[in-house]
Parts: structure tokens; C-alpha cells; sequence
């Protein structure tokens, strides 16, 4: 099973968990939100923490060769 099909077939789980949230307990559905939260603040921090190195590398990077000059 490639990547693709894994990907595919956990959006599918999550979609099905989806659907049937209407039907859940008022506490399953806040702690599927809460970790719901929980996941998306974590991609969002790895995606600003990566972001930020590349930025900062780069600027290092210019001002050590511009010093070089």
C-alpha cells in the first residue's frame, strides 16, 4: 500500500467519524473537537517553525556573505 492509498483511506475513517458526529453524546463530540484543535495547532506550528528557519537561515546566509565582500 503506497502513501496515496493510506492517505485516502484515513480521510475516508475521518469523513465516516464525521457523518456520524450528529448522532454522538454532547462529550464525544467536544473531545473530537478538542483533539480536532489539538492537531490543526500543531501542523500550524510546525508550518511557522519551518517557515521561520528557512527565512532566518537565508538572512543569516546574505549577511554573512555580504560581510565577506
Amino acid at each position: 500500500m503506497d502513501a496515496r492509498e493510506e492517505t485516502l483511506g484515513l480521510l475516508k475513517t475521518i469523513w465516516v467519524k464525521l457523518r456520524g458526529l450528529s448522532s454522538e453524546n454532547p462529550l464525544d463530540l467536544g473531545a473530537f473537537f478538542i483533539i480536532l484543535a489539538f492537531i490543526l495547532m500543531v501542523t500550524l506550528a510546525l508550518v511557522l517553525i519551518s517557515v521561520s528557519y528557512c527565512c532566518c537561515c537565508c538572512r543569516r546566509k546574505k549577511k554573512r556573505d555580504g560581510a565577506m565582500l
